[in-house]
């Protein structure tokens, strides 16, 4: 029996001369409302949205894969449960800050060139971004980097994420000016993929995720001040400018927000210490108290009252004020409030006699060293 067959319009072909064609990979995706479907492998996030609805596709701006979130465009590769994520999905927040922080620096490097950009990470409230520059940046400057950021929101640039090769990246860095990436690039694991997201031309290494491009930000946002931070948090590093900034998903969560902000300005406690003679702080003493007679008063007062209230069902104890850094590690102080913590680097000869200790945040850390014990 021939395998030769001949089509309707009278092409022979021989089936002997086929190849098999492999069935395409699959995953399972479930979806919220419980419903589970198939697709090819390496199907995107956005393809997806846009095969269920354009409309849906247009408000998506990220989505969420067991939980964890990733960008529109990553290809997933295995079964998951997977969410669609529109920008006022209180989860976007944080991208929209993350966003923000890249077009913050952006901005700030369109302004002044040969600015070097090190890290942009988002922190509660909001997002900062530390600049190497000769001159630090001032509140004065503010105006014209905001300026600049909504031109660059408007632009509506999608972000893009290309994965490059480590030597390759630092050399992109290296011919760029940016030392600290080049630095950033050595502290990333080797068995990690190097990310680079691209805003239009501009670009930065980053871990992501990221939304679908610069025009889902919005108009919320709001630079908020500057301050000085060492580079990786050591002193004998350079002096970087921080400049802090906020993003919200609406003008009127930001207005709100920015009224609590002043509202808590007219109750700051250093504030109202000063105006009524009970303490002060100053540069000599970060963190700690110089309280005066009638603060010191108030203070015993209060000891007193809290003995009383508490005689009979607790025992006090007292913790160090200061400890080594690696007890704030265990607790996650240090990871999470490092910007927040008054730290100090132990004087020594050799670096490894050298150790990092931080004033305590919070007690319960050395009292649970005390129950330890």
């Amino acid at each position: 029996m021939s395998d030769d067959h001949k089509s309707e319009s009278g092409f022979q072909y021989s089936l002997s001369n086929l190849k098999p064609v492999t069935p395409a990979a699959k995953v399972t995706l479930t979806f919220p409302d419980g419903a589970r479907r198939e697709y090819d492998k390496s199907i995107t996030g956005l393809e997806i949205a846009k095969g269920i609805s354009p409309s849906l596709a247009k408000r998506t701006v990220a989505m969420a894969l067991d939980g964890a979130l990733a960008d529109l465009n990553d290809p997933i590769e295995a079964d998951a449960k997977i969410e669609l994520v529109g920008r006022e999905d209180p989860r976007a927040l944080e991208l929209i800050r993350h966003d923000c922080a890249h077009v913050l620096a952006e901005a700030v490097q369109a302004l002044w060139p040969g600015t070097q950009v090190t890290i942009g990470p988002v922190i509660e409230n909001g997002f900062y971004y530390d600049f190497f520059r000769n001159e630090p940046f001032t509140p004065e400057d503010f105006a014209a980097i905001e300026k600049k950021m909504r031109e660059i929101v408007a632009r509506d640039k999608p972000f893009t994420k290309e994965v490059w090769d480590r030597e390759k990246t630092k050399q992109v860095f290296r011919d760029k000016g940016e030392a600290f990436k080049v630095e950033l690039v050595d502290a990333i694991p080797g068995d990690e993929p190097i990310k680079i997201y691209y805003q239009g031309d501009w670009f930065d290494l980053c871990r992501g995720p990221h939304m679908t491009s610069t025009g889902k930000i919005g108009s919320a946002f709001k630079l908020m001040k500057v301050a000085g931070a060492y580079w990786r948090g050591d002193s004998n590093n350079p002096m970087l400018t921080r400049i802090y900034g906020t993003a919200f998903a609406k003008q009127e969560e930001l207005d709100a927000y920015l009224k609590q902000i002043e509202e808590a300005e007219k109750r700051d406690h250093r504030k109202l210490g000063r105006e009524l003679d009970l303490f002060h702080f100053q540069e000599e003493g970060p963190g700690v108290v110089f309280w005066h007679p009638k603060g010191w008063t108030i203070f015993q007062e209060v000891i007193a009252y809290m003995r009383r209230r508490l005689a009979g069902e607790y025992s006090e104890v007292n913790a160090p004020q200061i400890l080594d850094k690696a007890l704030w590690e265990t607790s996650g102080h240090w990871d999470w409030y490092r910007e927040s913590m008054f730290a100090a680097q132990s004087a020594g000869d050799e670096a490894e006699d050298k150790r990092w200790f931080a004033l305590k945040p919070m007690n319960c850390p050395g009292h649970v060293q005390i129950f330890k014990h």
